[in-house]
């Protein structure tokens, strides 16, 4: 049954977002896959400084820095990174994910031109955890995300994906991946519209999950 196969990578680390139903097309995203080295040099600096910043995260992950993906707009300093939890595989223990809160999935620091939605709509400063990222020529805002899986009830297992508060902004339902890529983390963007879009995480080529998030992406 999909449930039983679910089962074992939920308590995985990480995700990758997927070319998930309708492709989108390159006029309506600037985001590209990240240089694998960039992913994993950045996602290690930013996974420091949250860390470093923030004593009260609502979901303990162990973070593998090591498998970072991320995405990237080359026309600007905008992008997605995914740092997921140390020990990614399929055929790990899910007791977890019946906690109140879940099991640890990932972190996800993004732009803030990328910020979440939360009921269709962009979440507030005071939904948000951010991050004042320093580099040698600016000082750049960064949200940060932390993710869990949550069995709900059945055959439905969910991301929640918090922030600022211990409560999730947002609610999704895995499901079986139609069109997904071979690498067991990648990261994509699809339903581009609006100044809105929908990431989306696919683990192992087999499930996707997705989180609606802004897209005010500079194009050139």
């Amino acid at each position: 049954m999909f449930a039983r196969k679910l089962i074992p990578i939920f308590l995985c680390a990480a995700a990758c977002v997927l070319w998930a139903g309708t492709k989108c097309r390159a006029e309506d995203s600037p985001l590209a896959e990240m240089e694998p080295d960039v992913a994993k040099e950045f996602g290690a600096k930013l996974t420091e400084l949250l860390t470093k910043t923030y004593k009260d995260l609502p979901v303990k992950v162990d973070p593998d820095a090591e498998k970072a993906v991320g995405l990237l707009n080359p026309n600007a300093h905008q992008g997605i990174i995914l740092v997921p939890l140390k020990g990614f595989r399929e055929d790990r223990d899910t007791k977890d994910s019946e906690k109140d809160r879940g099991v640890g999935l990932c972190y996800i620091f993004m732009s803030p031109e990328f910020n979440p939605l939360v009921d269709g709509k962009p979440a507030t400063d005071k939904q948000l955890r951010k991050l004042k990222f320093k580099t040698e020529d600016e000082e750049r805002d960064i949200t940060c995300l932390v993710c869990s899986v949550k069995h709900a009830e059945g055959d439905d297992w969910q991301l929640h994906v918090y922030s600022g508060g211990n409560e999730p902004l947002s609610k999704s339902s895995f499901e079986e991946a139609t069109d997904a890529p071979k690498a067991d983390l990648a990261l994509t963007i699809k339903d581009v519209k609006d100044n809105k879009a929908t990431l989306v995480i696919n683990m192992f080529g087999k499930y996707c999950v997705t989180i609606p998030i802004s897209h005010n992406a500079k194009k050139d």
